[in-house]
């Protein structure tokens, strides 16, 4: 388990916060480098911090490449959904891949294989309408990421991503604020596209959830009882072949990438 030592909770909304919770995180298993990157209104993701084990860390810049270069497009992790769960939807979603998965060659040479990175796990959560993920890397000396390594992660994920958004609400507002809500017409034409033969009310109610409201908020926006709400949530994930809402975002994902 995580040891939430007073140094780490003192770091909270500090620039050396990941710098104390990667040493945190290294008393349960090795990771090299660590990332938080937050999604806008448009799905784009934005480094926010970064460190690694070693000297010179390599986050800042790669992370940036990431962006400018728009790899996030291309990567695989976003079109993948994570072990299904019938436990609360509060729970993140963990995600792995491995540098080979990469199909986009420049991705896979100019990020990973260049420096070295070998493996990736991807812890993706939500605090209503605002949206991150939280990597964890390998690097070739280290190895990949073993199924022990990833239980792990899904026993401590509830716990991490607390911290992470506690971390995030107390940093600058325009890094965690209300501008990253994504505009309903825009989540209802994502969501239609994901097939499973959608009726129109399981796409609104899909979105408003996306957005971040709760199912009273969506009973009042639709006009219709809280009880239709979770009704219309569940065939929906049922059409989907998913169980949580954290599943139905890189679904998302996945279908904007479609659309450059």
């Amino acid at each position: 388990m995580i040891r939430i030592a007073p140094e780490l909770v003192m770091a909270l909304g500090r620039d050396d916060f990941f710098q104390h919770f990667s040493g945190a995180l290294d008393r349960l298993l090795p990771v090299d480098h660590v990332t938080l990157f937050v999604f806008d209104h448009a799905f784009v993701p934005h480094f926010i911090a970064g460190t690694s084990r070693g000297e010179g860390s390599i986050t800042s810049r790669l992370s940036q490449l990431y962006e400018k270069s728009s790899y996030y497009y291309h990567d695989p992790s976003l079109k993948w959904v994570g072990q299904k769960s019938d436990e609360d939807e509060a729970i993140p979603l963990l995600l792995q891949m491995h540098a080979e998965d990469i199909k986009d060659e420049g991705y896979r040479k100019n990020i990973y294989e260049d420096n070295g990175l070998l493996d990736r796990l991807s812890l993706i959560d939500h605090e209503k309408q605002k949206w991150f993920t939280l990597n964890f890397y390998r690097d070739v000396e280290s190895g990949y990421f073993t199924e022990q390594d990833r239980e792990v992660i899904s026993v401590e994920a509830c716990l991490i991503s607390a911290l992470v958004k506690r971390h995030l609400s107390f940093s600058v507002p325009t890094e965690w604020d209300a501008k990253t809500i994504p505009p309903i017409e825009k989540l209802e034409g994502l969501v239609s596209k994901l097939g499973g033969d959608l009726s129109k009310r399981e796409i609104e109610v899909c979105a408003r959830v996306m957005q971040g409201l709760t199912r009273e908020g969506v009973s009042l926006d639709l006009g219709i009882k809280q009880p239709t709400v979770a009704t219309f949530m569940r065939r929906a994930y049922t059409k989907l072949d998913i169980s949580s809402l954290n599943e139905l975002f890189p679904l998302c994902l996945a279908e904007l990438s479609k659309q450059v």
